[in-house]
C-alpha cells in the first residue's frame, strides 16, 4: 500500500446515533489516504452511507431503502427498545475555505424524531434544510454531486439515456448553477411579459374610462353639492323627529312614573281588598261549619223530636189499648157484679126451696110413719111385711139411681161447658201465639235493620270523614293552583307582549339602513329585482349568546351586509336601489366574494382563545364564503390579556376580539373601553325572538298542564261536594229511618208484652179448665159407675116386687091401698128428698160457681185495677212525653230559626265576600287595565326608544354624527317644509341621473395611474430586454462551459479508462453536436484487444468498469473533497478490483476516499479499515484498523 499525501483531511469525521441498526452513538474519525469500511453481510456497511446521504439533504425515504422516514429510527431488537431519533453529524475540514463560513470546522447535523419532526444544524445552531443544500453548492459534497457514489450510480450511467447522461456532464461542468439561473430568468420573463400583458388590457380599460369619467366628474361635483344640501336637510329631519320622539318619550316616561304611583294605590287596594276577601271566606268558612253543626242540632232536634212523637203515638196506642182492655174487663167485672147477684139470688132461692122440701119432708116422713104404722098393722093382718120391705129397698133404690142421674146430666152438662171453654181458650191461645211470633219476627227484622243501619251510619260516616279531609285537601290544592295559573297567564302575557314588540321591530326592518330595508321589504314583496337575495348576515347566522357581544363587534357594520346568490342578483340590487333612489347597500356575493381562514395551532395554544369566529357561528354551509371572507381571519379571545398574547404572536396581522367586545386590529391599532348595547342589537333580536318563542311555547304547555290540573282539581272538588251532599242527605234518610225503627220497635215491645200477658192469662185458664174437666170426668165416671149399678139393682127388686107381689095378691083392699098409700108417700117423700138432695146440690154448686165467680171477679177487679194504674202511668207518661215533645219542638223550633239565622247570616257574609270579590275584580281588572296601559306605554316607550335608537344609528351610520353632534343643525323650519326642500333636491338630483360620486376622486387618480401604468410599461419592456440578454449569456456561457467540460471529462474518462482496462481507449461522443444546450452524451470503449463498440455491446463486466471510469473521469473534472463509494467494485473480477483498487489508492492523494467492500483487494489497498459487526442482534459496532500500526481500535457511544 502506497502512503497517501499529506493533505488536510476534508470530512473529518461521521457521528451516527439511532439511525437504522446504529442504536448507540457511534463515531468514525476519518484519516489520510483511502478508508474502507468492510464487514459481513447484514452487518449495516450499507447504513453508513445512507446516513452520509441523509444529512447532506436528502429528502427521499425510498432512496435510503424505507417507506416512511420513520423507519430510518432505531426500531428496536431482542434486546433492545426502540429509541425516539435519529441523528447524524458530518464534521469538515474548512481550513481551505471551500464553505463560506467563517469556521475552521464546519459540523452539519440533521435529526428526526418518531412524529415526523425534523431539524437541521449548521455547527449546532437550527437552519434550514435550503441553508443546508445551498452549503453544499458547487462543493462537490452536496448529494447530487459525486460525492457518494453507490452501485445504483453506476446502474444509472450503464441505463442511462444519452440525454440523462448528460447531466453528469453538466454538473462535472459546472452547467448546472447556470441552468438554474436560466430558469429562473426565463421565469422571470415569462412574469415580465404576463405582467406587460395585463398592464396593456389595464391601460386599454384605462383609456376607455377616462373620457366617460370626465363627464362624470362634473355631474357628480354637481351632485354632491346637491347631496351635501340634502344630507343636511334629512340631518335636519331626523333631529326634528327625534326632538319630537325625544318629548313624546319624555311624556311617557311621565305618563309612566304616574302610573306606577296609581299601580301601586290599586295594588295596595287590591291587596287589602284580598285580605278583606281572605277573611270574609275564613268567616264564612267558619259560618258554614257554623250552619253545618247547627243543621246537625236541628237534625238532633228533629230526631229527638220525631223519637218523642214516636214514644208519644206509642204511648196513645197504648193508652188506647188499655183503655180498650180496661172498658172491656170492666164490661166483664159488671157482668161479673150481674151473675154474682143472680147467683146470690139463685142460692137465696135454692135456699128457700131447699127449706120448704125440708119441711115438706118432713111433713111426707110425717104421713108415711103414719102410712107406715097403719100399713104395719094391715100387714100384721095379711102379711105383706116382705112385699113392702122389697118395695121399700126398690124405693130407696130409684132415689139413689135418680140422684146417679142428675149427677150424671150435671157433670155432663160441666164438661160441655169446659169443652166450649177449653175450645175458646185454645183458640184465643192460638192466636196470642201467633201474635207473639210476628210480633216477635218483626222485632228481629227491625234488629237487623238496625244494626245494618248502625253499620252503614258507621261506614257513611268514615267516608263522610274521608271526604271532608280529600275535600279540604282539594280546596288545600285548588286555590294555589288557581292563583299559580294566574301568575302564569300573567307572565306568558307579558312574554307574548315582549314578543310582539320585539316582532314588530324584527318586522318593520328597524335599525337598519334605508338600502338595506327598501332591499328586504320589496323582496317581501316578491320584487323579481330582488331575486337571488338570501338575507342579511345578522338573519343568516345564529350565535350563541356568550359570542353575541364580540361577533357584533366583529362584524359591526356588515350585520347588514346582504348576500346575493351571485354578481347579477347584486347588481340588479344595485339598480333597483339607484333606480329608486332608495340608499346604500353592502353586497356579498357567494360567486365572486372569497374569504380566507388562519392557521390557529399556535393562537389555540394560548389559554384565552375561544376560537375562530367563523368557527363559533351557525349558518349553512352555501354562505361559508361570505362568512370566512368576514370572520375568516378574525379571532376570538376572553379578554384583552389573551388579546394581546395572541395578537403578538400572530405579528399583529389578524384582527383579535375579546368576548367584551374589545378589539386589536391589524397593524397593533386598539378599540375598546365600555360600550352600551343599542337597539339595533340584531343577534340578541333573533336570539332573543327565538328564547321568546320557545319560553312562550313552554309556558303554553305548562300552562295548558296547570289549566288540565286545575280543571281536574274542580272536578274532584265539585265531585266530592256532591258526593259530600249526597252522603249528608243518605245519613240524614239513614237517621230518620233509624228513629223510625226505634219508634216501631217501641211499639212492638209494647204489643209484644200484652200479647205476652194475654197468653200468660189463656194459659193459666186453660189450665185450670183443664183441671176442672178432669174433676168432671171423673164425677162423670163415677155417676156412669153408679148409674150403671142403680139399674141392675132396680131391676132385681122389681123382680123381686113382682115375685112377692104375686103371693100377696090375696091380699085385701085396705092393705093394698095403704100399701099403694105408703108407697105413693114413700115415693112422694123419696121425690121430695131427691128434690131436697138435688136442690141441696144444686144450692152446693152454685155456692160453689157463685165463691167462683166471686173469685175471678176479684181477679177481674184486680186486674182492672193494675190497667187503670198502668192507664194512668201511661197517662202520665204521656202527659209527660207530650211536655217533653212540646219543650223539645220549643227546642228545635229555637234552633231552626237559630239556623235560619244562621243561614241568612251566612248569605248577608255570602253577599260581603261576593262584594268583596267583586271588589278584588274590579280592582285587579283596574290593576290590569293600568298594567295594560302601562305597557302600551313601554311598549310606546320601547319603539320611540327604538325609534331613537333608530335615528341614533341612522345618524351614526349614514351620517357618522352623535346626538349633540346633530344638534347643530337643529332648525326652525317646519318638518313640512323640510321635507319639501328633501323633494326638491331629490328631483334635482334624479334630473342629473345617475351619479358616480367616485368620479369627483377616481378620475384624477385614474389619470395619475395611467401615466404611473406608462411608466411601469416602460421599465417591464426594458426588464424584458434585459432578461432576454441574460438568456442569451447564459446560454452562451454554458454552451461553452460545457464543451470545455465534455472535453475535459472525455480526456480524463479515456486515460482512466485505459489505466483501468490496461489499455484500450474508449471516448464520449455528442449525439448533437451542434446543439451543445441539448444534445445527448453516448459512450463507446474499445478494450484492449476488442474493437470499438457503443457501451450496450460490452460485456456486464466490461459496462460496469468503463462506467466507473467515466466517474473517475468526472471526480478528475470536478474533484470533490471526498468521495463515498459503496461497493461499486462488487460486480468485478478479482483482477478488475485490484487495478480499481490502485487507481483510487492513487487518487486518494488529491481526495479522500471513504470504499464500502467487502473485496479484499479493496481491503489491502486501504490505509484504514473499519469494521462494521453486529456482535448484538440488530445493533451495529465499529472496529478501526490501523494498517500501518496494525492496531485494533473498538469505537463505540
Amino acid at each position: 500500500m502506497t502512503e497517501a499525501a499529506n493533505l488536510p483531511v476534508f470530512l473529518k469525521s461521521i457521528t451516527i446515533q439511532g439511525f437504522k441498526s446504529f442504536a448507540d452513538r457511534v463515531r468514525f474519525d476519518l484519516q489520510h489516504g483511502l478508508s474502507v469500511i468492510v464487514g459481513p453481510n447484514g452487518s449495516g456497511k450499507s447504513n453508513v452511507a445512507d446516513a452520509v446521504r441523509w444529512v447532506l439533504g436528502e429528502q427521499s425515504a425510498k432512496s435510503l431503502r424505507g417507506s416512511r422516514m420513520e423507519d430510518i429510527i432505531f426500531a428496536g431488537s431482542l434486546g433492545r427498545r426502540s429509541v425516539g431519533l435519529a441523528e447524524v453529524s458530518l464534521t469538515f475540514d474548512n481550513s481551505s475555505g471551500i464553505f463560506p463560513l467563517d469556521f475552521q470546522e464546519v459540523c452539519v447535523t440533521r435529526r428526526v424524531f418518531r412524529d415526523g419532526e425534523g431539524q437541521f444544524f449548521i455547527n449546532h445552531s437550527p437552519c434550514r434544510l435550503r441553508d443546508l443544500q445551498e452549503l453544499f453548492l458547487d462543493t462537490g459534497a452536496g448529494k447530487e454531486g459525486f460525492s457518494i457514489i453507490g452501485q445504483g450510480r453506476v446502474e444509472e450511467i450503464l441505463n442511462a439515456k444519452p440525454e440523462e447522461r448528460r447531466l453528469l456532464l453538466e454538473e462535472a461542468a459546472g452547467v448546472a448553477k447556470y441552468r438554474v439561473r436560466k430558469k429562473e430568468a426565463l421565469k422571470r420573463l415569462d412574469d415580465t411579459e404576463h405582467n406587460l400583458e395585463r398592464l396593456f388590457d389595464i391601460l386599454r380599460e384605462i383609456e376607455e374610462r377616462l373620457e366617460p369619467l370626465s363627464h362624470q366628474a362634473e355631474v357628480a361635483r354637481q351632485g354632491l353639492a346637491l347631496q351635501a344640501e340634502l344630507h343636511t336637510l334629512e340631518i335636519q329631519a331626523i333631529v326634528r323627529d327625534l326632538t319630537e320622539v325625544r318629548r313624546k318619550l319624555t311624556a311617557s316616561q311621565e305618563e309612566e312614573a304616574s302610573l306606577r304611583l296609581a299601580r301601586a294605590e290599586v295594588e295596595a287596594k287590591l291587596a287589602q281588598a284580598e285580605g278583606c276577601g281572605q277573611e270574609l271566606k275564613l268567616e264564612e268558612k267558619q259560618l258554614e261549619e257554623a250552619v253545618q253543626l247547627q243543621q246537625n242540632e236541628v237534625f238532633r232536634a228533629e230526631q229527638a223530636c220525631a223519637a218523642l212523637e214516636n214514644r208519644l203515638n206509642v204511648l196513645r196506642e197504648r193508652y188506647d189499648n188499655l183503655e180498650e182492655q180496661t172498658q172491656r174487663l170492666a164490661g166483664e167485672v159488671r157482668q161479673g157484679h150481674t151473675l154474682e147477684r143472680e147467683n146470690r139470688l139463685k142460692v137465696e132461692a135454692l135456699a128457700g126451696k131447699q127449706a120448704l122440701l125440708r119441711h115438706t119432708v118432713q111433713e111426707a116422713a110425717t104421713e108415711r110413719a103414719a102410712r107406715e104404722e097403719a100399713l104395719d098393722q094391715a100387714r100384721a093382718k095379711n102379711g105383706l111385711d116382705v112385699l113392702e120391705k122389697i118395695k121399700g129397698e126398690l124405693f130407696a133404690a130409684l132415689s139413689e139411681q135418680a140422684a146417679y142421674s142428675n149427677r150424671l146430666t150435671g157433670a155432663r152438662h160441666t164438661l160441655d161447658s169446659l169443652e166450649q171453654q177449653q175450645t175458646s181458650l185454645a183458640k184465643a191461645e192460638s192466636g196470642y201465639l201467633e201474635r207473639v211470633r210476628t210480633v216477635r219476627g218483626e222485632l228481629e227484622q227491625i234488629q237487623s235493620r238496625r244494626q245494618g243501619s248502625d253499620e252503614e251510619e258507621a261506614r257513611l260516616s268514615r267516608e263522610e270523614r274521608g271526604l271532608r279531609e280529600a275535600l279540604a285537601q282539594a280546596e288545600a290544592g285548588f286555590r294555589p293552583a288557581e292563583q299559580a295559573l294566574t301568575e302564569l297567564r300573567g307572565r306568558k302575557e307579558r312574554l307574548r307582549a315582549k314578543q310582539q314588540a320585539l316582532a314588530s321591530l324584527a318586522d318593520s326592518l328597524e335599525g337598519y339602513a334605508r338600502g338595506v330595508r327598501e332591499l328586504l321589504a320589496a323582496k317581501k314583496r316578491g320584487n323579481p329585482a330582488c331575486r337571488g337575495l338570501c338575507g342579511t348576515v345578522a338573519d343568516l347566522i345564529t350565535v350563541e349568546e356568550k359570542y353575541e357581544l364580540a361577533l357584533e363587534t366583529a362584524l359591526g357594520g356588515a350585520l347588514q351586509d346582504i348576500v346575493a346568490e351571485d354578481l347579477e342578483a347584486a347588481k340588479r340590487a344595485i339598480a333597483f336601489l339607484k333606480a329608486e333612489r332608495a340608499g346604500w347597500a353592502t353586497f356579498l356575493p357567494l360567486d365572486t366574494v372569497r374569504g380566507g381562514s388562519l392557521a390557529t395551532a399556535s393562537a389555540a395554544a394560548d389559554p384565552g382563545f375561544v376560537g375562530l369566529a367563523v368557527d363559533l357561528i351557525r349558518f349553512e354551509e352555501r354562505y361559508r364564503p361570505a362568512m370566512a371572507n368576514l370572520l375568516g381571519r378574525t379571532l376570538i379571545v376572553a379578554d384583552m390579556e389573551a388579546a394581546g398574547r395572541v395578537a403578538a404572536a400572530a405579528g399583529y396581522k389578524v384582527r383579535v376580539v375579546t368576548l367584551e367586545g374589545d378589539q386589536i386590529h391589524p397593524g397593533g391599532t386598539l378599540t375598546g373601553g365600555s360600550r352600551q348595547r343599542k337597539g339595533s342589537n340584531f343577534l340578541g333580536r333573533s336570539r332573543e325572538l327565538g328564547v321568546l318563542a320557545k319560553d312562550l311555547a313552554l309556558l303554553a304547555r305548562e300552562e295548558e298542564e296547570k289549566d288540565r290540573d286545575l280543571q281536574r282539581l274542580a272536578q274532584e272538588k265539585t265531585g266530592l261536594e256532591l258526593k259530600l251532599k249526597d252522603l249528608s242527605e243518605k245519613r240524614r234518610s239513614l237517621r230518620e229511618e233509624k228513629a223510625v225503627l226505634a219508634a216501631n220497635r217501641e211499639t212492638l215491645e209494647v204489643q209484644l208484652r200484652r200479647w205476652s200477658e194475654e197468653l200468660d192469662i189463656a194459659r193459666q185458664n186453660a189450665k185450670e179448665i183443664r183441671a176442672q174437666k178432669e174433676e168432671a170426668g171423673q164425677v162423670l165416671s163415677e155417676a156412669l159407675s153408679a148409674v150403671s149399678a142403680g139399674e141392675e139393682r132396680v131391676s132385681g127388686l122389681r123382680r123381686a116386687l113382682q115375685r112377692e107381689e104375686a103371693r100377696a095378691q090375696a091380699a085385701a083392699g085396705e092393705a093394698e091401698r095403704l100399701t099403694e098409700a105408703l108407697t105413693e108417700a114413700k115415693v112422694q117423700m123419696a121425690k121430695w128428698e131427691e128434690e131436697l138432695r138435688q136442690t141441696s146440690a144444686q144450692l152446693t154448686e152454685e155456692k160453689a160457681r157463685a165463691s167462683e165467680q166471686a173469685r175471678a171477679l176479684r181477679e177481674e177487679e184486680a186486674r182492672l185495677a193494675r190497667m187503670e194504674e198502668s192507664r194512668a202511668a201511661v197517662l202520665g207518661e204521656r202527659e209527660n212525653v207530650s211536655l217533653t215533645l212540646t219543650q223539645a219542638q220549643e227546642g228545635r223550633t229555637d234552633k231552626q230559626l237559630r239556623l235560619v239565622e244562621l243561614r241568612e247570616e251566612r248569605e248577608r257574609l255570602s253577599a260581603r265576600s261576593a262584594e268583596a270579590e267583586e271588589r278584588t275584580r274590579a280592582s285587579r281588572k283596574h290593576l290590569a287595565a293600568l298594567e295594560q296601559r302601562q305597557h302600551n306605554l313601554e311598549l310606546a316607550a320601547t319603539r320611540w326608544q327604538t325609534e331613537w335608537q333608530g335615528g341614533s344609528v341612522r345618524l351614526a351610520d349614514e351620517f357618522a354624527l352623535s346626538w349633540p353632534e346633530a344638534l347643530a343643525y337643529e332648525t326652525e323650519m317646519a318638518r313640512a317644509e323640510i321635507q319639501e326642500r328633501i323633494k326638491v333636491r331629490r328631483g334635482e338630483l334624479e334630473a342629473l341621473g345617475p351619479i358616480n360620486q367616485a368620479a369627483v376622486t377616481e378620475y384624477p387618480a385614474l389619470a395619475e395611474r395611467r401615466e404611473f401604468l406608462r411608466a411601469q410599461e416602460e421599465d417591464l419592456l426594458e426588464a424584458g430586454g434585459k432578461l432576454r440578454r441574460l438568456i442569451a449569456e447564459l446560454d452562451e456561457t454554458m454552451s461553452l462551459r460545457f464543451k470545455e467540460g465534455f472535453e475535459a471529462v472525455n480526456a480524463a474518462f479515456g486515460r482512466a479508462f485505459q489505466e483501468l482496462f490496461n489499455g484500450g481507449r474508449a471516448e464520449l461522443r455528442l449525439v448533437e453536436p451542434d446543439n451543445l444546450l441539448e444534445t445527448g452524451v453516448e459512450i463507446i470503449a474499445q478494450p484492449p484487444g476488442k474493437k470499438l463498440q457503443w457501451l450496450s455491446l460490452l460485456s456486464g463486466g466490461e459496462r460496469a468498469l468503463t462506467a466507473i471510469a467515466l466517474l473517475f473521469g468526472l471526480l478528475h473534472v470536478k474533484p470533490s473533497p471526498f468521495c463515498l463509494l459503496d461497493e461499486i467494485e462488487a460486480s468485478l473480477d478479482d483482477a478488475n478490483v485490484q487495478r480499481f483498487a490502485g487507481y483510487i489508492q492513487k487518487l486518494s492523494a488529491s481526495t479522500q476516499f471513504i470504499v464500502i467492500s467487502h473485496r479484499k483487494g479493496t481491503m489491502e489497498a486501504a490505509d484504514v479499515l473499519y469494521g462494521i459487526a453486529m456482535e448484538e442482534s440488530g445493533v451495529s459496532k465499529l472496529l478501526t484498523v490501523r494498517m500501518d500500526a496494525g492496531e485494533e481500535d473498538p469505537v463505540s457511544a
